[in-house]
């Protein structure tokens, strides 16, 4: 796995054109395609082709030296990937000396050559000198042997004459001599980009296990040879909410073969989502506001390429309201009335789905005595706490908070919560949760749509995690970023080619995957994880709904 830092201005370093045969064209730089129109007819004949192997090999019609991979899918409409990425070459040649490398692997004698690339016979043999010189070579057909072992055939050549690996001779209209190819060009390395919060909404106790989380999976990716023999890299890109599209726009230009988002407030989610629409690049995340995925669900022809690993905020009131009902049948819970309280964070939350989650209260057996919309960064919750007082709720529902400003609200609801039974979501999965409230946190009851039971995988996960970073995944960020690279992976490795973004597709929406934290499906509306029994009573297609009990520093499963 090679990772690097990819700031949001940077140029790529790699060049995409897709083309199919159905007329579908996508460029990643039109401008360094368009200075070099002999690629975009090399692709075309690549779509001609039967043969999927891919063909490599250098070109010099510029003012660098670029390494051209060319690879097709078999799938209809067949398309074709030219990448191209800078290249060093081998033993210091200069571009034109790699030229008459090519033309002395060709067969080529020295008069041959100057006639070729239209030089003196004096210079051509002076290359041909340097050639076997700076390689520490000894004969033609030991450059010949060189050029082959590493796909150095460079171009511009007139292939008329030459003898030529017969992928490469195919593609350059050039006769096909019954020689065999000495070696197989390197595939394509799968690239995934890694978008992660940064500034103030990097301050989550969740972000930096998520990270680490996807770290840990392209490393055993890495140390496993990869996925169907090719390398896998990733790009990582921190953004602020404003820059986020810019950032999935220049990761999607740099060809990169899938996006993974960490979590983002605000609402530029689904533009920057959209940022990779055009070349179809999965992007998977696992934010749970109910804007993304009905967003999703509105504009599947803009956004169906966006994939959500879990149920939506929404998912959390029913959890809620079920909890309830579990806790005051065993007898674990005597609630002293029948109102309950609803504070909803204002970022995620609108009117309407407002009045949805009052109807489920009501439907329930349960009278609202207070719904609230809070800002999760600056709330009041010494004004608020006052107001539960006055209405004295026999239980009081919060939205997913950040774990400072849940902190604040446990603080100023000491007295209320000896009898007010409070209820969150998400936060306490972090790591050190317990460690870090202290008592505050005792007798808090909290759920998670997506999140880690005690299971020999999950277990194992733990081990491998606390292995590479000394600390404790928590029970949700870490598997969760951990699995969504393998569904990844799994995807990859059930198509042709992983640039195949309609096949790659297609895979998420129709086979569900079980992780370290669960079944990941995609099968909710707007290409959402489901939620287990809140979406379908069926485990084996959804996430378990898990609802816990803090006591003594512990978390305590209530029910799944």
């Amino acid at each position: 796995m090679a990772e690097q830092s990819f700031p949001a201005e940077s140029s790529p370093e790699r060049r995409i054109l897709e083309m199919t045969a159905a007329g579908r064209r996508y460029v990643s730089d039109a401008g360094f395609f368009a200075a070099r129109p002999h690629l975009e007819e090399i692709a075309q004949r690549a779509l001609a082709r039967t043969a999927n192997e891919p063909v490599g090999f250098l070109d010099v019609q510029g003012p660098d030296l670029v390494r051209i991979t060319v690879e097709s899918t078999s799938d209809v409409p067949r398309m074709v990937r030219l990448e191209a990425r800078p290249a060093t070459a081998p033993f210091g040649l200069t571009g034109r000396e790699l030229q008459v490398a090519t033309c002395m692997a060709g067969g080529l004698t020295t008069p041959e050559i100057a006639a070729a690339l239209g030089c003196s016979r004096r210079t051509a043999a002076t290359h041909a000198e340097h050639v076997l010189g700076k390689s520490g070579l000894r004969s033609r057909a030991a450059v010949a042997a060189m050029i082959t072992s590493l796909q150095a055939h460079t171009l511009p050549v007139p292939p008329e004459s030459l003898v030529l690996p017969p992928t490469l001779a195919e593609l350059l209209s050039a006769p096909v001599w019954a020689i065999p190819a000495r070696s197989r060009p390197a595939m394509q390395a799968i690239t995934v980009g890694l978008v992660y919060p940064t500034g103030a909404s990097a301050g989550g106790s969740d972000q930096r296990p998520m990270r680490q989380g996807a770290q840990l999976a392209l490393r055993e990716l890495e140390r496993r040879g990869g996925v169907a023999g090719r390398e896998v890299r990733s790009m990582a890109v921190e953004a602020t909410p404003e820059v986020l599209p810019e950032a999935v726009g220049t990761l999607a230009e740099a060809g990169v073969d899938a996006v993974l988002l960490g979590n983002f407030h605000g609402a530029t989610v689904p533009a920057a989502a959209a940022r990779a629409g055009g070349a179809g690049v999965p992007v998977v995340h696992s934010m749970v506001a109910p804007g993304l995925a009905a967003a999703v669900d509105r504009d599947p022809h803009a956004l169906g390429h966006v994939f959500q690993a879990c149920a939506d905020e929404t998912a959390y009131l029913y959890g809620f309201l079920r909890t309830l009902r579990t806790l005051e049948d065993s007898g674990a819970w005597c609630p002293h009335g029948r109102q309950l309280a609803l504070l909803l964070r204002r970022s995620t939350f609108n009117e309407m789905s407002a009045a949805r989650l009052t109807r489920a209260v009501e439907t329930a057996g349960w009278n609202l005595a207070m719904v609230e919309s809070v800002d999760e960064q600056h709330a009041p919750w010494e004004v608020i706490a006052r107001r539960l007082e006055d209405t004295n709720p026999a239980a009081v529902f919060l939205s997913i908070l950040p774990e400072q400003a849940l902190r604040e609200f446990l603080a100023a609801t000491v007295a209320l919560r000896t009898r007010t039974l409070a209820y969150t979501a998400w936060a306490p999965t972090a790591p050190g949760f317990t460690e870090r409230l202290g008592s505050l946190s005792q007798g808090l009851v909290w759920s998670t749509v997506v999140g880690v039971r005690e299971t020999p995988q999950a277990t194992a996960f733990a081990q491998r995690y606390r292995a590479a970073y000394g600390g404790d995944p928590g029970l949700g960020a870490a598997a969760v970023h951990y699995d969504l690279v393998r569904v990844l992976a799994a995807a990859w490795a059930s198509v042709d080619r992983p640039w195949n973004h309609r096949a790659v597709q297609e895979h998420l929406r129709t086979v569900p995957y079980r992780g370290v934290a669960g079944v990941y499906s995609f099968s909710g509306p707007g290409q959402r994880g489901l939620a287990c029994p809140d979406d379908t009573p069926d485990p084996s297609t959804a996430h378990h709904h898990l609802a816990y009990r803090i006591r003594d520093g512990r978390h305590h499963l209530i029910h799944d």
